[in-house]
């Protein structure tokens, strides 16, 4: 359990809102590990790498002994929110669960290192011919075909690519592999930090966006 959450952590990075506005990718990293966004708050609180301005009220009552029906009236939060905000005070070991988790771990490692190859290749590829650079980047789309992913939204979405055209399950008409390559050099041409999914300018760029955030193709907004 302690390196699920190792593992949580090393995909979230660290926040902290008095240093950084950019807003903690938490819906992306539950999803990554096929778990809540409060389940992935506490873990990530746990390891002491999650900060927010309501994370350390929620802290600094807990701290006082304010009990938690006092924190839902002061913050306005849910129980189940109060509860993501407070670290594990003993962390949970259930069979059923850790084998879970030692799955999970294994696919983030696989899909961290194959991300990162692909990233080191298209660095490599950066003065070659078009070409090259869309034939590795649909090489990684049909890899990640099936994964879970979230919109800038929170929607969760998976994917299937067949042919030339990818098609996603929150949607019924394809997106073509023409408007995948298209989206690609518009964010070359931004740089890494493309401010939302509308700056591609494509058809399903609301999809294409988290897709693009996971192969480092662009940095986005990390939520």
């Amino acid at each position: 359990m302690q390196e699920f959450m190792a593992a949580v952590a090393d995909a979230f990075g660290s926040y902290d809102d008095r240093e950084d506005t950019t807003f903690p990718g938490l819906n992306a990293v539950a999803t990554e590990f096929g778990i809540t966004a409060l389940k992935a708050r506490k873990l990530l609180i746990t390891a002491g790498v999650y900060s927010t301005a309501l994370s350390r009220q929620v802290a600094e009552l807990n701290a006082g002994g304010t009990k938690v029906d006092q924190i839902m009236k002061i913050t306005g939060l849910s129980r189940a929110s109060v509860h993501s905000y407070l670290p594990y005070t003993k962390i949970p070991y259930k069979m059923a669960e850790l084998s879970a988790n030692a799955e999970r771990i294994r696919l983030y490692r696989e899909r961290k290192q194959k991300c990162e190859e692909f990233s080191a290749n298209l660095a490599t590829l950066a003065g070659q011919p078009t070409k090259e650079q869309e034939d590795t980047l649909w090489s990684m789309l049909l890899y990640l075909q099936g994964c879970v992913f979230p919109t800038a939204k929170g929607l969760k979405f998976t994917y299937k690519i067949k042919g030339g055209e990818m098609f996603v399950n929150r949607k019924s008409k394809s997106i073509t592999q023409a408007t995948v390559f298209m989206a690609y050099h518009k964010a070359m041409e931004l740089g890494d930090a493309v401010a939302g999914p509308k700056k591609l300018g494509t058809f399903g760029a609301s999809y294409l966006y988290p897709i693009f955030v996971r192969l480092g193709v662009i940095r986005g907004d990390a939520g």
